[in-house]
């Protein structure tokens, strides 16, 4: 098994959009991006358990996960893009991201290296 698989089982046709603009391992997304995404798909989770993914978009959970945390400024025109293909996911689809951003980051494409 390939170490840094966008996913390990569940792979959607919403996710086959997002790995075909960003490689079979996100590879086109940076650390930073992918760490990013990470706090943004885990608001959206949280708030699926109120709203529904049309009442409450990812790109709402960019601007409400990351718009206190980061300057709204800095926030990288990937990241925006990625939430614009994301539109319509589910929670396991998030959570399936989510595995694979988490193993990227920590194993694979995106682990910060050491100095």
């Amino acid at each position: 098994m390939t170490t840094d698989l966008v996913t390990y089982y569940g792979q959607t046709e919403l996710i086959n959009q997002l790995v075909n603009n960003y490689g079979a391992y996100l590879e086109k997304l940076n650390r930073e991006t992918k760490l990013l995404l990470r706090v943004t798909l885990s608001t959206y989770i949280v708030m699926q358990q109120e709203y529904t993914p049309s009442e409450y978009p990812v790109s709402t959970a960019l601007e409400d996960g990351l718009c206190e945390l980061v300057i709204p400024d800095s926030i990288p025109q990937d990241l925006y893009d990625v939430c614009s293909v994301l539109n319509g996911l589910t929670t396991l689809e998030a959570e399936t991201l989510l595995e694979a951003l988490q193993h990227q980051i920590r194993w694979g494409n995106a682990q910060k290296l050491a100095s």
